[in-house]
């Protein structure tokens, strides 16, 4: 059927509004099990160390009543430790964005903000499970954990 002579459709129109959500959908995978599924802990030195031990291999364990009892041979503690790295990113976001009225998000500095903390996660993420060797760093080299760390050893 034909549109009839003359007649102002929206295709003519001028000063429609948008149609945009008020939602700003994050499409990226962010997942990150295995830092999650490390414990936390308080560092206070750039070369964090903790201990690991392990128990004996199941025996049997059956004694004739009133035998002596002997001493089985223990083994120490083993001492571990990593260096502390420092993930950054920054965000600049001029006085005159926080006039302006935008979808999705009621300030653009709050939102950069979270968006980079959760990218900072999969920097961690990725750095648990690159296979590189802890780095001391000094003043012209950054500091780097190493692939020994969380799940490897314990759950530290």
């Amino acid at each position: 059927m034909a549109q009839p002579t003359n007649t102002f459709d929206s295709y003519d129109a001028v000063g429609i509004r948008e149609s945009l959500e008020d939602i700003i959908y994050d499409v990226s995978p962010e997942e990150t099990p295995f830092y999650s599924a490390c414990a936390k802990v308080k560092a206070t030195n750039t070369f964090h160390e903790w201990q690991t031990d392990a128990l004996r291999a199941s025996a049997a364990n059956a004694h004739v009543e009133g035998d002596d009892t002997t001493a089985e041979a223990r083994t120490a503690t083993s001492r571990l430790g990593n260096y502390t790295q420092i993930f950054k990113n920054a965000v600049s976001v001029p006085d005159t964005d926080s006039g302006l009225d935008k979808a999705g998000r009621a300030k653009e500095m709050a939102y950069q903000t979270l968006k980079i903390a959760k990218e900072q996660k999969l920097d961690i993420e990725k750095a648990l499970f690159d296979n590189n060797a802890r780095v001391a760093g000094n003043s012209t080299t950054a500091r780097e954990l190493g692939r020994r760390s969380c799940l490897d050893d314990h759950q530290h």
